[in-house]
């Protein structure tokens, strides 16, 4: 078993360099700690590991192409999975469950996992988006975008907001770690899919709050 979990990430990570990944927030780096997370989940919430191990390993591979091609990269990436999986070492009657948790793993997707590796991958995801390395991520990602450091939600946008008004938002000069967080992160923590995961979200999440509750105070003076 622990062959065919190095196979995969050695496989992954090969796939990430032939698409030349030049974000931070969605590197190597990203999978290896999303695993990790996934890996605590299933000792507890049980789960077939080299499903979990792929789909985690894959779910982002499409990044690259929805920002230079656009589309949608769960989608995109579930269809990459597949053909880096077909006639190789992985058991191939489980890609189909492998593609499918990658669909259903989008935030701003609208969807819930209807499997429990699925389940697992969605939550382990959303977790490294939350904590110290939730901050980090959020401003690895404003900052490639010449974005800002901090600003408030245009008064024009109503909450809540459907998640393509999200996706269109992340375009705009004036984005910031702040406002993602304002619009996704509010109740993530209940909105993991595992007991296990609600667990480990929400010290994550008073942790992220805390933050950002401390830099609008010093943006505005005080402190």
């Amino acid at each position: 078993m622990s062959s065919l979990r190095s196979w995969i990430l050695e496989r992954a990570r090969k796939a990430l360099e032939q698409e030349e990944c030049q974000d931070a927030s969605h590197d190597f780096d990203h999978i290896t700690r999303v695993l990790a997370l996934a890996e605590t989940i299933q000792q507890q919430e049980g789960g077939n590991l080299p499903i979990i191990w792929a789909a985690v390993a894959f779910h982002d591979i499409g990044q690259e192409r929805e920002r230079r091609h656009g589309g949608d990269h769960a989608l995109i990436g579930a269809e990459m999975a597949g053909d880096l999986l077909t006639q190789t070492p992985f058991p191939q009657d489980s890609i189909p469950a492998v593609q499918q948790a990658i669909r259903e793993h989008r935030m701003t997707g609208g969807k819930v996992p209807t499997q429990l590796e699925g389940r697992i991958l969605y939550d382990a995801d959303k977790i490294d988006c939350l904590g110290a390395i939730g901050i980090g991520r959020l401003f690895c990602i404003t900052g490639r975008y010449n974005q800002k450091v901090y600003s408030e939600l245009p008064a024009e946008i109503e909450t809540p907001v459907a998640p393509q008004t999200i996706r269109q938002l992340r375009r705009r000069p004036d984005y910031s770690p702040s406002i993602e967080f304002e619009l996704l992160f509010g109740n993530l923590p209940e909105r993991m899919t595992t007991s296990t995961g609600k667990y480990l979200a929400k010290e994550r999440y008073t942790y992220m709050k805390a933050f950002f509750k401390r830099l609008r105070a010093e943006v505005v003076g005080e402190l």
